[in-house]
């Protein structure tokens, strides 16, 4: 399962059965939900991943930024509850990416943050996925 974490909205994304493909679920609206912890943990029992890849928005130098040291806290407390292996993938130019594979949309949907989001924990997956030995 691939997540790109956001301060505000958490995109999730799952790969086919055989692992090959990543593909968006949803987004979780963190001014929407109370408890996006517990909203995560949900989507990961209902889908039974075998492991979760966060996206790291490193810096320029690749070295950790503040919101990647956030991003491996929020990794942390979903991995305690939900005992599954995490794996982090640099993420950056991921959301430049989404973007440009959004220009290609209807102009409403060029629009639709949640959609970039969704997109983005696709290529953080898809990334994961392509680059495993």
């Amino acid at each position: 399962m691939g997540i790109d974490y956001g301060r505000r909205r958490i995109g999730v994304a799952v790969s086919d059965d055989e692992g090959l493909i990543a593909r968006g679920l949803c987004v979780i609206d963190r001014q929407k939900t109370t408890d996006c912890v517990g909203e995560l943990l949900r989507i990961i029992d209902n889908d039974k991943p075998s492991a979760l890849v966060f996206g790291l928005p490193l810096g320029g130098d690749d070295g950790e930024t503040v919101m990647s040291r956030e991003v491996r806290e929020f990794a942390s407390l979903i991995t305690d509850k939900s005992n599954l292996p995490i794996h982090f993938i640099d993420e950056s130019f991921t959301s430049q990416k989404a973007a440009a594979l959004m220009m290609h949309r209807k102009k409403k949907a060029r629009r639709d943050k949640s959609l970039s989001d969704r997109i983005a924990a696709c290529l953080i997956l898809q990334d994961f996925i392509d680059t495993k030995p």
